[in-house]
């Protein structure tokens, strides 16, 4: 089985933003205001060419990256792409000399990002009807 990672377009991502994340709203609503910042990037993971997860990488300052909008098709989640996907985005954090990483985590994913070196950083909040928590990583482990 073949499978790539790539950069991908924002139309690419807001279709599997929509289909995983967010299936009772319009796509467009899914478009986040930086999407369309010259830092935003997107990345793909193509199993046999056929899209299955994708990512939203954010620079917010020189010390600081922000990932969001995460989604793996729910028939592919648990067989290790969306780990795959999540240790290349973190490969290019790390080569960019970047010390942080933040995202905010569905309480259901919580375990999936610790195991990449993510940690709690607030209390549980809700948005949207949906639990989340901040999560932060740091490359330099004594920043923590």
């Amino acid at each position: 089985m073949t499978v790539k990672i790539e950069p991908i377009t924002l139309e690419q991502c807001l279709d599997l933003r929509q289909h995983v994340l967010w299936p009772d709203r319009p796509r467009e609503s899914l478009r986040l205001a930086e999407d369309n910042d010259d830092t935003a990037r997107h990345f793909g993971l193509f199993v046999q060419d056929k899209l299955i997860s994708c990512v939203s990488l954010f620079t917010t300052n020189n010390d600081c990256w922000v990932i969001r909008k995460f989604a793996t098709l729910e028939e592919y989640q648990s067989r290790g792409y969306g780990t795959q996907l999540l240790q290349q985005t973190l490969a290019i954090v790390d080569q960019a000399g970047i010390k942080k990483v933040n995202l905010d985590s569905r309480r259901t994913a919580i375990r999936f990002y610790q195991k990449s070196g993510f940690q709690i950083c607030s209390e549980p909040f809700i948005k949207d009807g949906v639990e989340f928590v901040k999560m932060q990583r740091y490359t330099d482990l004594s920043l923590q």
